[in-house]
């Protein structure tokens, strides 16, 4: 999430999670995703944040050399919030710090020299992990069992800032791999208060967002 966007707009977004009917049937599971991609975690700014107990924050900011330290930061941020902490690509990391969760980028589904399956199989349920893992297409959804990953980032649904150009799957589309998918989905990319009415029957177990607008 990017930190200089008005924290006000970002709350209005937190607090309408819970006016959506989402199809959340694992408790486990947080309706909000916050992805992190900073430089550095500011504390003060994120406490201005009304995040819902529960929600998770996702780590990437993956080129910053002070990951490992954000990291830590950011956990003990949310074991004070009641929130989890999911980190993006570095498993071994995760296991270092005892994040609450891992989430896998699409090239890790597709690259089998980035993931050793029967061993992270075993951390899973070990570490009693979340592991989320990212989907920008429809084959992605039926790549791995619902044994190794707990929910799949569909995006993006709408258009964003970030990738103007590429293609959003729209809410139709949504609604379609949802109900095909047996793993839940979030949906990704484009969530603001203008479009996230039409996501409230979509079937999705929750939304993620970055800046939330």
């Amino acid at each position: 999430m990017e930190l200089n966007y008005p924290h006000t707009d970002i709350n209005k977004l937190l607090n309408f999670s819970n006016k959506l009917q989402l199809q959340n049937k694992k408790k486990k599971l947080p309706k909000v995703i916050i992805i992190f991609n900073e430089k550095k975690f500011i504390k003060k700014k994120f406490e201005l944040l009304k995040i819902p107990k529960g929600s998770a924050i996702l780590l990437r900011s993956y080129k910053i050399k002070d990951r490992k330290k954000i990291a830590i930061e950011l956990l003990k941020f949310c074991k004070i919030k009641r929130l989890k902490l999911l980190i993006s690509s570095d498993v071994k990391m995760a296991k270092e710090i005892n994040a609450d969760g891992v989430h896998l980028p699409e090239y890790m589904i597709y690259n089998q020299s980035k993931i050793n399956w029967k061993n992270f199989k075993i951390w899973k349920q070990k570490f009693k992990w979340l592991v989320t893992a990212a989907a920008h297409k429809k084959k992605t959804l039926f790549k791995v069992s619902e044994h190794k990953i707990d929910a799949f980032l569909l995006s993006p649904v709408f258009s964003t800032k970030s990738h103007p150009n590429n293609t959003q799957l729209g809410v139709n589309k949504l609604i379609q791999w949802v109900h095909q998918s047996k793993i839940p989905i979030y949906a990704l990319g484009g969530i603001n208060l203008k479009n996230i009415q039409s996501l409230k029957k979509s079937g999705i177990i929750g939304f993620a967002f970055q800046r939330g607008y």
